[in-house]
């Protein structure tokens, strides 16, 4: 097991990049790379090569805040397996952010210019539940059954469990304990039956849902994204125009236009 850790900072601000670079004492809290990207575009390749313990992210930057990638980031934790605490580093102590912020999960909410001991305190308390996660993990026994499963159990018991459950918040770890099996193998096995990974799946049918909220009811972006699971309302209008090159109000804009015909 890892006994030290990583770290990335995402601000749009350099000189706090490099004051908290170069001002805190990271390895005398367990962190033994801190890592640094300017904004959501580059946090997101740098997260794609490399896995990130900890995450340290301002939330107004250019493009896209810091609340968003955590959207994004939280997806590829639940529905990919990908373990990654949050820490908020901003200059906006409003409410509404830090709500959002305890709605992702957040680790904590620090305001700018820190404070190194609160920081300190932060990074200790995060990397103690990093450790104990991962204790939890390693001590947890894995499924006899493995070797007998089929791509029948993903279509026939967890395709319907997901669909009965698309609303709420799916992990993983809970579909691979209503499957008895290691959360690995699930992963591999649904992506050998059904040629997309659970991300993707699961994804694709909220969108489906949204569509259906869009076409059949006048709730907003925000009703629907807080409905389907979604933090951020402008994470879940960028979801749907991925998925059909269309925000949610062009495509209610289409549906008036075709007389409400899909």
């Amino acid at each position: 097991m890892k006994t030290t850790f990583n770290v990335l900072i995402v601000d749009d601000e350099e000189n706090n990049i490099d004051s908290l670079k170069s001002g805190f004492d990271w390895r005398a809290h367990g962190i033994s790379d801190v890592y640094s990207a300017p904004d959501a575009s580059e946090a997101r390749e740098f997260i794609a090569r490399i896995h990130i313990d900890i995450m340290i992210c301002d939330i107004e930057m250019p493009g896209e805040s810091g609340l968003e990638l955590i959207e994004w980031m939280r997806e590829q934790k639940n529905l990919n397996a990908v373990e990654t605490e949050y820490i908020i580093l901003t200059c906006y102590p409003e409410y509404n952010y830090m709500r959002k912020a305890i709605q992702l999960g957040c680790s904590d909410y620090l305001i700018k210019p820190v404070d190194y001991d609160d920081l300190a305190g932060v990074i200790d308390k995060t990397v103690r539940t990093i450790r104990n996660n991962r204790l939890c993990q390693a001590a947890a026994p894995a499924p006899e059954n493995e070797p007998s499963a089929s791509g029948n159990l993903i279509s026939d018991k967890l395709i319907p469990y997901v669909k009965e459950h698309l609303c709420e918040h799916l992990t993983i770890t809970d579909m691979a304990h209503y499957l008895a099996l290691n959360p690995q193998y699930m992963m591999r096995l649904f992506k050998k039956t059904t040629g997309v990974s659970i991300l993707e799946y699961v994804t694709a049918e909220k969108m489906k849902m949204a569509r259906e909220f869009l076409r059949t009811t006048e709730w907003s972006n925000e009703i629907i994204s807080d409905h389907l699971g979604y933090g951020s309302p402008g994470y879940f209008i960028k979801l749907f125009k991925n998925q059909y090159h269309m925000t949610p109000r062009e495509y209610r804009k289409r549906l008036m236009q075709n007389g409400q015909e899909r």
